[in-house]
């Protein structure tokens, strides 16, 4: 019997091939940066040394249960969205699925939410008739992550308990309604089967005070954990405290790393953490994340930190925060956390119709509030949102600028809109000057400003700056900084020369579209302070040409200039000569 083979299968087509392209690893990343069609048509023919990589590549991620059941054998889809077995009284071709399961290292379930019978209820009567035959044994033995969007069941209806396996490192369970009781088998059989997990994200649309206790459970049992996300509940205290002494947790995310608008359904967190007997706890801590009051998360700060360089903390009162549990939040993060070099503060936004138009000074931010946290020096990002304005001048911009010469991002801009009538104490553009001067390193800034034409710093002032002042700097935010039409060209001109021309000025537009208007236009008009910052940044474009056409006339009139003068000395020297 005659068999075909390809032409780069012959001894002596291998030879000449390129040596780089008989090698797996390297095969592999070529494979990945093509496309799907062509790999799976083209590149896994060509012959038997890219055939292996190439389907390595193929089944490296499974986004569809479906391709691995139709492995076994021939499916039909039976009733109403019931994938089953065409072929019941054949065994199932499990040497055929272990050629390709054996290549799986990412299985991602969308589960209901598809939309198609391959989700839910279509495979769960087939995954059961497979749980039945491999029940002690994982299917899918090198897989390392494992992302499940789906309600579970319990056991033989849950295919999620036969992808965990001792090789499994990542495990995410997201958006699911699940019972304590599901919740107990998944988070135990993972426990038991996955020893070498280092990564899990649990999030759950409805979380109770039980799903609390059956994580606190699971994380006793997961020592080694390096990252865990977590739903928020209202006594998060037992397993903070139990978290205390995980020596290889490095990040920790309770509630989500974004502030969901308008979800109040969510559980506010009522205690963090209990007293604890001081000392360094969470000693490989590096990123925190967490939805919770400020004066609640306070009191996780009891003793140091010594690893913790990112915070985040969105503040979940139905109500915005005092400036005191600000300070007393800034205060303890500048005492308990020596390495911090990125802080965001943020809260849950509230209906806008509750904000004040004139708010009350015991709700005003000031320099005071902000400034212990200059101490730390090694600051690169600082975003900090409040509802009502903060207080800040000209020479907080000269502290902080010198206080924090890495720094990469500062956003102060406020939240709600204020107008500049209402509150006049913010920065003017005189505030750039000391960023271009000790910032090197800044890509993006954020802050309101008074963009007056008497407060534009002089041309002097920027031109004494280093060479290469903002040669990073991607992003201005002047936020809802109010500008006025009669101080337009004055504002275009001093941003035109501080501002590199790769960085783009930003606005925000207080204007919201009318839903209910009879307009089809889909964006909302201009705000009049949106459309003359519009008219800034057309003008700056033109106001960097105009400046460079007068460099270049300068240079030319100098060119000219220099060469009237060496022609005049030449015609003295020529007269001098003749007399002589």
């Amino acid at each position: 019997m005659s068999t075909t083979t390809t032409p780069l299968d012959d001894p002596q087509s291998i030879d000449v091939t390129p040596f780089a392209l008989r090698i797996p690893e390297i095969l592999e990343n070529i494979f990945e940066h093509s496309d799907e069609k062509s790999n799976r048509t083209n590149n896994v023919l060509v012959c038997k040394v890219w055939s292996d990589p190439c389907l390595n590549v193929i089944w490296r991620e499974v986004k569809d249960l479906s391709r691995l059941v139709k492995l076994l054998g021939p499916t039909v889809l039976r009733g109403s969205r019931l994938l089953d077995f065409s072929q019941t009284d054949k065994p199932p071709k499990w040497d055929r699925f272990s050629f390709y399961a054996r290549r799986v290292r990412k299985i991602y379930h969308e589960g209901e939410r598809a939309g198609t019978y391959r989700a839910g209820l279509a495979l769960r009567s087939v995954f059961t008739d497979i749980a039945y035959q491999r029940l002690s044994n994982n299917i899918v033995p090198n897989l390392q992550v494992l992302e499940w969007h789906s309600d579970t069941s319990l056991y033989m209806q849950n295919p999620s308990i036969l992808f965990m396996g001792p090789s499994l490192k990542h495990y995410i369970l997201h958006e699911v309604k699940l019972s304590p009781a599901e919740l107990s088998l998944n988070l135990r059989t993972l426990a038991d089967r996955c020893p070498h997990l280092n990564h899990v994200k649990i999030s759950l649309d409805s979380a109770a005070q039980s799903h609390g206790d059956i994580i606190l459970d699971f994380v006793m049992r997961m020592a080694d954990l390096h990252t865990l996300e977590l739903p928020p509940f209202g006594n998060m205290a037992p397993l903070t405290n139990a978290l205390r002494g995980h020596s290889c947790l490095r990040r920790l995310q309770i509630g989500g790393c974004h502030v969901i608008d308008g979800r109040l359904d969510k559980p506010c967190i009522t205690s963090l953490a209990l007293p604890s007997p001081g000392g360094d706890h969470f000693a490989s801590l590096t990123f925190l994340s967490i939805v919770v009051p400020y004066a609640v998360v306070e009191k996780l700060f009891s003793s140091k930190f010594p690893s913790l360089q990112q915070i985040f903390i969105f503040s979940d009162l139905r109500k915005p925060e005092t400036p005191s549990t600000i300070k007393h939040l800034i205060d303890t993060l500048t005492e308990t956390c020596p390495q911090i070099h990125h802080i965001h503060l943020s809260y849950a936004f509230l209906p806008e119709e509750k904000y004040t138009r004139f708010p009350p000074a015991s709700c005003i931010v000031t320099m005071a509030h902000i400034r212990p946290l200059l101490r730390c020096s090694k600051m690169q990002n600082f975003i900090f949102k409040h509802p009502f304005p903060i207080t800040l001048d000209d020479q907080f911009a000269e502290e902080i600028a010198t206080s924090w010469p890495h720094l990469l991002k500062l956003q102060l801009n406020h939240i709600p809109l204020v107008r500049r009538k209402d509150f006049k104490n913010c920065f003017t553009l005189r505030a750039l000057l000391p960023f271009a001067r000790h910032c090197p390193r800044l890509v993006h800034l954020s802050i309101l400003v008074v963009p007056e034409s008497s407060t534009c710093p002089m041309l002097g002032d920027i031109q004494s700056l280093p060479s290469s002042f903002f040669s990073k700097l991607y992003s201005f935010d002047v936020g809802s900084s109010m500008l006025y039409e009669s101080d337009k060209h004055q504002v275009a001109l001093t941003l035109s020369q501080i501002l590199p021309p790769r960085s783009v000025l930003c606005y925000h537009n207080n204007v919201k579209n009318d839903l209910t208007s009879d307009t089809d236009e889909e964006t909302p008009p201009l705000s009049p302070e949106a459309r003359n910052w519009k008219s800034v940044i057309d003008k700056i474009p033109y106001m960097r040409w105009m400046d460079q056409l007068a460099k270049t006339e300068q240079r030319e009139l100098r060119r000219k200039l220099q060469e009237l003068e060496t022609e005049n000395e030449r015609l003295r020297t020529q007269i001098q000569t003749l007399y002589a």
